[in-house]
């Protein structure tokens, strides 16, 4: 859940007229920092006041003077910057606006207007606000046969899917989904929720949003009042429970109709590969599961655009199981591999538009301003070039370029509405060009010549009272004035009114003046009464082509996604993947994307791989030996990451690569507990162990990384072996199986379609050197002493562990006498031949030129190899 807020209006605070409004909204929003409007700046006051400063690190004051009443306030023209740092730090906020005009008594008309949360914050593009993912909401109904009915809702680009699932697969959704806040039946407590659901924010709604009857009608009205079978969702599905259940919570907290979700998509599974919540960690697919470094979508990122970015994303989340649209993802990339100009100008057109799904989003939910039309308009106009580069290219390449939907007359309309650089919000300069409204025009000429006039109307009164030191003024208490300084005062005429006196000076005013003011104030309030009548009508008339601007952001995504590709292949040397529906898994000098990308001191070594049906064997699983720190959990990152790549359609590292549809990736991969839940390291692999088993398919691609490690030897290897004698026989599934159990290797001669591979070690007289590559066979030994030297342990340690291992190897663990270690002070005397000052000595006598020595010299090193000696003698004790 989101924070919540204590601490109520302490008793010795005197309550007057605003802070009675202001108690009365919090109790409304208890849950909610309140930002109230007073004047120029939303303050916050209390307790909400404390905690708005210290996220926002703003000063902290007091609006009394006895400081009983903590303040805090933003500007209103910033709201968006300082909003997206709330939220982003886990609050809620209602916005609580002025909506009447300043009376001469009282306090002015305040409502909440929307509440921002989490899962419906829609920030402007590219501003200091937007510091956030994209908007996600999401509902979920637990069913009693064990599955899952789900709705997920962008927020930011009106998209909503719907679907009813097993639980794995909602929770694998949910996960690449990254819903800011998930909605669940009040009446279902938090408790009795799905497992999965444990990692989000929770929110209780209502439990009659959930009911399918009710729901159907009123979801299938807010959609225009299309049939929800039409979008292929069966009416009397559960998820049309949560899928109305978000679009009720969007318009309840936005104080609005939600008017940019115009469609339903069914939110199968069948079609997409799933990937779980431990995939996405273990492969750091994303920059949240990256724990601090590189993810494979950063690494992938060339896009020149937020609705790219977005495209990408969802690409390798949620990879294609249809090798047919797979194929046209690829072939168009490779479209743009062979025009490289044509590329390169798609990419400097596409930097030019900007995020029309977002902008329409804000507009819709009354969130928008100006330069969100603004957006869309620059955005249009783009469009004629971008389509003008289909003859450019092949199918299906070419019918990208000129799907676009038909919005010129909303562009010109745009064109000829707006001001070519529109302020942030109304009131802040001109919106609408005088241009397209003659009531406008005529108000603002008033204010245009009133300026004229005043310069004018000042000459004159100068000469008529001989008064060249006469000037014009304005501020908000007096109006407009005329001011004569101490110095010129002698006879003033009589139609000057004293108005103001000042230590230097005497303000007047004059019927004339009096008659000026009142027109340029009605100027002013007829040109903001015109010009917000008139955004408004820009505003709708925007909205009724929503449809085709969703469509451009998808398009104008798509195209982004894919030239990103082509950049990125083109840079590093990315050949196309063949994807078919075979059983198989060949790749061919195959390398790490990220690790490649990152790598600056030294090349990545390429390594293949063969799985299944391929031309080289059948194996199905493969079991990896060899040394830490060698590259097992490299190659098995890799395999994984090269078929999501290429089942998201883009091209892969590698020489060549032929693989066949993978439905799941499921990963045991690193250590760590949950101890949240009271899980042990131990228990947290045997749970992901668990999932697999439990879930695998034929089509499934495990990765799994040192399964029993977590326990005693023994009973690991026991786990170990039985997890990949059922993995062989209870599924046609491919497996990288790594492990240190070397015991585990003869299960190649036991088991069809288990074979043997090992990080390849070079020994030499300094030690061990790991080649990085793999090769097939076993490894002999697990080098883990000559790892832990490299780590630095101490030299009495290390030959410690040689004489127990060596020890162990002859004898075994049960038979062997183990010899008691020696006193730590015998140890060292033992070992000082070995220790480091020793080692120096042994070292700088065999690189002794002996046959070129002086005498002289020889002594000097002599006495030097001696100092060097007793002071190793002495350190040992």
């Amino acid at each position: 859940m989101d924070k919540y807020l204590e601490g109520p209006i302490p008793d010795d605070v005197k309550m007057t007229p605003w802070l009675d409004q202001y108690k009365k909204f919090k109790e409304q929003y208890p849950d909610a920092l309140l930002l109230f409007r007073m004047g120029d700046f939303y303050e916050m006051f209390f307790d909400d006041a404390r905690a708005a400063a210290s996220v926002l690190d703003i000063t902290l004051t007091a609006r009394d003077g006895g400081k009983k009443i903590p303040m805090a306030g933003v500007p209103h023209h910033a709201l968006n910057l300082y909003l997206g740092r709330l939220i982003k730090a886990g609050y809620r906020a209602a916005i609580c606006e002025q909506v009447g005009d300043v009376p001469a008594k009282g306090i002015v008309e305040r409502r909440v207007v929307r509440v921002v949360t989490p899962g419906t914050y829609v920030p402007e593009e590219g501003g200091e606000g937007d510091v956030l993912e994209s908007a996600h909401l999401a509902a979920v109904l637990p069913l009693r046969d064990g599955r899952v009915a789900a709705a997920l809702l962008s927020v930011d680009t009106g998209r909503l899917e719907a679907g009813t699932l097993p639980e794995r697969e909602a929770a694998a959704l949910l996960s690449a989904f990254t819903p800011g806040e998930v909605l669940h039946p009040s009446n279902v407590p938090e408790k009795n929720l799905p497992d999965f659901l444990k990692d989000f924010t929770l929110r209780p709604a209502a439990p009659e949003a959930f009911k399918a009857e009710n729901a159907a009608r009123r979801l299938s009205s807010a959609l225009g009042g299309a049939r929800l079978e039409g979008f292929g969702i069966d009416g009397e599905d559960p998820c049309v429970g949560p899928a109305w259940a978000v679009l009720d919570y969007l318009s309840a907290t936005q104080f609005s109709s939600v008017r940019h979700v115009l469609r339903i998509a069914p939110l199968g599974v069948r079609d997409r590969m799933s990937l779980d919540a431990a995939a996405q960690r273990n492969l750091e697919i994303i920059p949240e599961t990256a724990s601090g470094g590189v993810s494979l979508l950063s690494c992938l990122d060339r896009c020149r655009t937020p609705m790219g970015r977005r495209t990408l994303r969802e690409w390798l989340l949620r990879p294609l199981m249809d090798v047919t649209a797979i194929g046209r993802r690829q072939t168009a990339i490779g479209l743009l591999l062979d025009a490289p100009s044509e590329a390169a100008r798609l990419q400097d057109l596409l930097a030019g538009t900007r995020d029309v799904e977002r902008a329409l989003s804000r507009l819709a939910l009354g969130a928008g301003g100006p330069r969100d039309l603004a957006s869309i308009r620059d955005t249009l106009r783009l469009i004629p070039d971008l389509a003008a580069l289909s003859p450019s290219f092949a199918e299906p390449l070419a019918g990208l370029f000129s799907s676009f939907p038909d919005l010129a007359p909303l562009c010109s309309y745009l064109n000829d509405a707006l001001e070519e650089n529109p302020p942030r919000a109304l009131g802040m300069g001109p919106v609408v060009r005088s241009s397209f409204n003659e009531e406008l025009a005529s108000w603002r000429d008033v204010s245009l010549k009133g300026e004229s006039w005043l310069e004018e109307y000042v000459e004159r009164e100068r000469a008529a009272s001989a008064t060249p030191r006469l000037k014009a003024g304005f501020n908000r208490a007096f109006g407009y004035y005329l001011e004569i300084g101490r110095t010129g005062l002698t006879v003033t005429p009589p139609h000057f009114e004293p108005r103001q006196t000042l230590v230097n000076s005497q303000r007047y005013v004059t019927p004339e003046l009096r008659e000026f003011q009142d027109k340029m104030t009605r100027s002013e309030g007829e040109v903001a009464r015109i010009e917000a009548e008139l955004y408004q009508d820009v505003v709708e008339r925007t909205l009724q082509d929503g449809a085709g601007l969703q469509m451009t952001g998808r398009l104008l995504g798509v195209l982004d996604c894919l030239a990103s590709g082509a950049s990125i292949a083109r840079e590093r040397g990315y050949v196309r993947p063949v994807v078919d529906k075979s059983m198989g898994l060949a790749i061919k000098g195959g390398r790490h994307p990220v690790l490649e990308a990152t790598l600056t001191d030294a090349p990545f070594v390429p390594n293949d791989v063969t799985l299944g049906e391929a031309p080289e064997g059948d194996a199905r699983v493969i079991i990896l030996t060899g040394p830490n720190m060698a590259g097992k959990s490299t190659w098995l990152r890799m395999t994984a990451l090269l078929s999501i790549m290429a089942q998201a359609g883009l091209w892969v590292p590698a020489e060549s690569a032929a693989l066949g549809l993978v439905d799941r990736v499921f990963t045991r991969i690193g250590a760590r507990d949950d101890l949240v839940r009271g899980n042990s390291t131990f228990m947290v692999e045997m749970l992901e162990t668990a999932n697999i088993l439990n879930n695998i398919t034929d089509r499934s691609l495990v990765i799994l990384d040192e399964v029993g490690r977590g326990t005693a030897a023994w009973d690991g290897m026991s786990i170990a072996w039985a997890v990949l004698e059922y993995l062989q026989a209870s599924s046609r599934a491919r497996v990288l199986f790594a492990t240190h159990c070397h015991e585990l290797t003869c299960l190649e001669e036991r088991l069809a379609g288990v074979r043997n591979c090992s990080m390849a070690v070079a020994e030499g007289p300094e030690g061990i050197a790991f080649l990085h590559q793999v090769v097939s066979g076993p490894a002999d030994r697990s080098y883990g002493i000559e790892v832990a030297r490299l780590a630095g342990l101490p030299a009495s340690v290390l030959r410690r562990a040689f004489e127990l291992l060596e020890l162990f190897e002859k004898e075994g663990f049960e038979r062997s006498s183990i010899p008691a270690p020696l006193p730590q002070k015998a140890l060292r005397r033992q070992l000082l031949l070995f220790s480091p000052e020793t080692d120096a000595v042994v070292e700088e006598l065999s690189e002794l030129d002996l046959d070129n020595m002086t005498p002289m010299r020889a002594l000097e090193v002599l006495h030097k190899l001696k100092e060097k000696s007793l002071r190793a003698r002495e350190a040992g004790g």
